[in-house]
């Protein structure tokens, strides 16, 4: 088992050993009906997991569903922002009757409590007849996690003894509730393994999960015809998809990514190099260097604002990775934005949205860095804060001087941003003016973040999804030179870049611009955002 640095136990600071994060539970001891092969199973997947760069976490017979509760709340915060979750069970579940109360008024007047039962499904403790909810792990799940592929496999498709024969197997988990990523179960819902036959998932996971490039869905259909071959044709996994395309995502990448865990940022990094901090949020280097500011070619009326300018950025900084999320927020606010409670649409890696402009600038300096810097994660004369246009444009461009950092043509937009297309008008016909011809799969709504393939420095979103709030004063002309910065003295509007899940693909150019008003009363939309940088103080 690998355990986090102790100084951070001591800090209460989480500092991440990597962005690929497993909790393996094996639940063998329920007295008279003991399940030893939990264990062995835990073991042969922790193996695995440790040698693809996993930082794993096991845990052995849990008593109680306040007990399992209290595990994934510790343990769903501690993937980094865009990492994957992984979360492998081994014991016993079922479907029970559970215990409901209702008030109901009686002819005469009075009130009293009536009891009844609900059919519901979970997973057991090992030494009380307390279960824990599988509706109860997708809430966590969604509320908690910040990895961009959450990996759920429940190997409990054992008869579990006190079960009633009825209730053998599992309910199945609608995948559309769960957070992005892939649920398994050992047997399809409703269904068990015949008496005696041991479940081989684990063993097929092991050989199989953590292959490096491959898409989940291969791997999956690899695991599920090996399972069933070791079986005899006894044992049929059951698996879907949070959304199509995570059957697409990679649990190991095959991308080579040099990422930093240090509590302070590496020093002399290169462009693309990422650092994570206390928080869990990814950060990449951005180097210093001149670029081409703004939109080329004749000028519209909604670009005339964006004419070409000369700019320099004099000193290096780390953008934000993503765009920042209800859990980043969270977390360090302590509590939901806005005061506003999140709703079972939303969970924890969603782009937050309805930030107003004051608050979206004093986030860094005011929230973010004083919790850094307690934490000692922000190395001295540095802060937090939100990007200046130029800065913010020239990480969007990541060395290119093309209309998108991937090159000019609009058919490869769907590959890396969530914008208006054909999945939206799907979804909502009112939106007349998309682009038929493309399909991001994600309709009326932000992705999740990282959603979408990042640019050459690693940074991701910055085409779509939400724009995105800047320093500057909006200006009607790009303010050009070394280290540009709009009059921020007197902001009355405040510059948003980067297009939206509504955007149309030209609003989506790395130097496309717009404003909104920066007074707390205007400015709120469900597509606007922010990311900060950390960056050295003038």
């Amino acid at each position: 088992m690998r355990l986090l640095p102790l100084l951070a136990l001591f800090l209460g600071v989480p500092l991440f050993a990597s962005d690929k994060t497993a909790l393996l539970i094996s639940n063998s001891d329920y007295g008279e009906h003991q399940l030893p092969e939990a264990k062995a199973n835990v073991a042969k997947l922790a193996g695995a997991l440790q040698q693809a760069g996993f930082t794993v976490t096991v845990k052995e017979n849990i008593q109680k569903g306040s007990h399992f509760r209290k595990e994934l709340e510790s343990f769903t915060p501690t993937c980094p922002n865009g990492g994957v979750s992984l979360l492998y069970f081994c014991g016993y579940g079922s479907g029970y009757d559970r215990k409901l109360s209702r008030t109901i008024q009686k002819p005469d007047g009075t009130k009293e409590k009536e009891y009844y039962y609900e059919p519901d499904s979970c997973i057991w403790g090992t030494k009380v007849n307390n279960p824990y909810r599988l509706e109860d792990i997708v809430r966590v799940f969604r509320m908690r996690s910040h990895a961009r592929l959450n990996l759920l496999v429940l190997d409990c498709a054992y008869n579990y003894p006190k079960a009633k024969a009825t209730q053998q197997g599992l309910a199945a988990i609608d995948p559309k509730t769960w957070p992005g990523g892939m649920v398994c179960y050992a047997a399809p819902p409703g269904k068990s393994l015949p008496a005696g036959t041991p479940s081989a998932l684990a063993e097929s996971l092991a050989r199989h999960l953590t292959a490096r490039g491959q898409p989940l869905g291969e791997v999956m259909d690899r695991v599920k015809a090996e399972v069933a071959k070791q079986s005899g044709g006894k044992q049929e996994l059951w698996y879907r998809f949070s959304l199509p395309k995570d059957a697409s995502a990679s649990v190991v990448s095959s991308r080579k990514r040099k990422i930093a865990t240090t509590r302070l940022p590496p020093g002399n990094p290169k462009p693309g190099d990422e650092w994570i901090n206390g928080l869990g949020m990814v950060f990449c280097w951005c180097p210093p260097g001149k670029f081409r500011m703004g939109i080329d070619g004749p000028p519209t009326p909604q670009t005339r604002d964006a004419a070409p300018v000369d700019a320099s950025i004099s000193e290096g900084f780390w953008m934000s990775k993503y765009e920042l999320t209800l859990g980043d927020y969270g977390r360090a606010r302590k509590r939901n934005p806005e005061g506003r409670e999140l709703v079972p649409l939303v969970h924890a890696n969603q782009p937050i949205t309805g930030i107003k402009g004051p608050n979206a600038l004093k986030f860094g300096s005011g929230t973010l860095e004083p919790m850094e810097k307690k934490a000692g994660c922000l190395p001295s004369g540095w802060g937090y804060r939100l990007p200046t246009e130029a800065e913010w444009e020239y990480a969007c461009r990541a060395g290119s001087t093309s209309r998108f950092s991937f090159g000019d043509s609009v058919r490869d937009l769907h590959r890396y941003a969530n914008y208006a297309d054909r999945s939206l008008h799907q979804e909502d016909d009112s939106f007349h003016y998309v682009d038929l011809t493309a399909n991001d799969g994600v309709g009326r709504r932000p992705a999740p973040i990282g959603s979408y393939l990042p640019n050459a420095w690693g940074i991701h979103d910055m085409h779509g999804n939400v724009s995105e709030f800047v320093q500057d004063q909006y200006l009607t002309q790009l303010p050009g030179g070394n280290d540009p910065l709009g009059d921020v003295e007197k902001r009355s509007n405040i510059v948003i870049r980067g297009g939206t899940w509504c955007s149309l693909a030209a609003y989506c150019q790395s130097g496309f611009r717009l404003s909104c008003k920066f007074s707390n009363n205007e400015g709120h939309s469900d597509f606007r955002g922010m990311r900060v940088v950390l960056a050295r103080k003038k």
